[in-house]
């Protein structure tokens, strides 16, 4: 039976709900990712983990040996291949370079922020793995850095485009006011009844 080894660095580290999700997946250890760094992306308040390419940057994963079976419950999971695609990477477990299969986010979505109830599911799963939860802890804090940064600068693109609205033109006004005036009187002599009825 074909078996290949998945790397996890979300809420699937926690081996309670992988246990649930995919019952006859094993777990083998922790690695280290290479250039990658941990994110958070998404919906508003409804962000989830994915990894991202960072120079010199390393992501802590749980590695499972997994079956047919759950690598299709996992597809289904993670919303593959629409919201999430697969890539083999090499992790570092010591010492040696071992070939894995992840699972990243779609890199169009937004960085955002997760609900408190996933980020317990992933901080639980660190501590199941013997990860160090300060590189979680940081890419809470660097996620949330870039979505406030992102809605500032919207809020300053709506400032801006309030300073640049053009000004009311005085003289059209004044032709405006003529122009009134002029149908007025029409009106008037002709008797034209130009209300609307509802």
């Amino acid at each position: 039976m074909a078996k290949k080894l998945y790397v996890a660095y979300g809420s699937n580290l926690n081996k309670g709900q992988m246990k649930y999700r995919c019952p006859t997946a094993k777990y083998v250890g922790s690695g280290g990712l290479q250039g990658y760094e941990l994110q958070f992306k998404g919906r508003e308040r409804s962000a989830f983990a994915t990894i991202g390419r960072k120079d010199g940057a390393s992501v802590p994963v749980g590695l499972w040996e997994i079956q047919a079976r759950d690598e299709r419950a996992l597809d289904m999971y993670e919303g593959f291949p629409s919201h999430y695609f697969k890539r083999d990477v090499q992790v570092q477990r010591d010492g040696q370079e071992v070939g894995t299969m992840v699972y990243i986010m779609n890199p169009r979505m937004n960085f955002n922020l997760p609900s408190p109830s996933y980020y317990a599911t992933v901080h639980q799963g660190y501590r199941d793995c013997g990860l160090d939860t300060a590189a979680l802890e940081q890419a809470l804090q660097s996620s949330t850095q870039h979505y406030y940064n992102v809605a500032m600068m919207y809020q300053q693109s709506l400032f801006d485009y309030d300073e640049d609205e053009p000004e009311e033109d005085e003289d059209l006004e004044d032709k405006e006011d003529e122009w009134e005036d002029v149908d007025d009187d029409e009106d008037e002599s002709e008797g034209y009844d130009f209300h609307f009825h509802m």
